[in-house]
This record gives C-alpha cells, sequence and structure tokens, in this order.
C-alpha cells in the first residue's frame, strides 16, 4: 500500500469517527485531522509524480541501465 493511499484510509477512518463523535468539539477536532490526512495524501502524490518525472528526466543510457532497456550507446 501507497502512503498515498494508506494516508487516504486514515482520513476515512477519521471521518467515521466524526459522524459518530457525540460533541461538536470532538467533530470539529476529527474533521480537522481528517483534512491534514487528505493533505498528507495530496502531498504524497505529489513526491511521487515528482519522483517519476526525475526518473523520466535521466539520461537514456541510465534509463537502459536502471530498467534493463538495450541502449545505442553501449
Amino acid at each position: 500500500m501507497s502512503k498515498e493511499d494508506e494516508y487516504r484510509r486514515h482520513a476515512a477512518h477519521t471521518l467515521d469517527l466524526a459522524q459518530r463523535a457525540s460533541s461538536a468539539s470532538d467533530k470539529t477536532r476529527l474533521l480537522i485531522m481528517a483534512d491534514a490526512w487528505l493533505d498528507m495524501a495530496e502531498r504524497a502524490q505529489q513526491a511521487a509524480r515528482r519522483q517519476v518525472q526525475k526518473v523520466r528526466e535521466l539520461h537514456p543510457f541510465l534509463q537502459a541501465r536502471i530498467f534493463g532497456r538495450s541502449s545505442e550507446a553501449e
């Protein structure tokens, strides 16, 4: 499970707890926590996208070495 998925799962669980909370203050705190989990999921998604972009920007020779593709440079 990716970090993004894990954070979204925590957010869903926290939202479930908020729906069952008996006091308004508890509900508010839990909704703030759920929002924070969703923010972390978004940040994890962005970080993953940056990593993919870095790999795409690698020199073709390095891509060939990493991914086992043949390269004309060899």
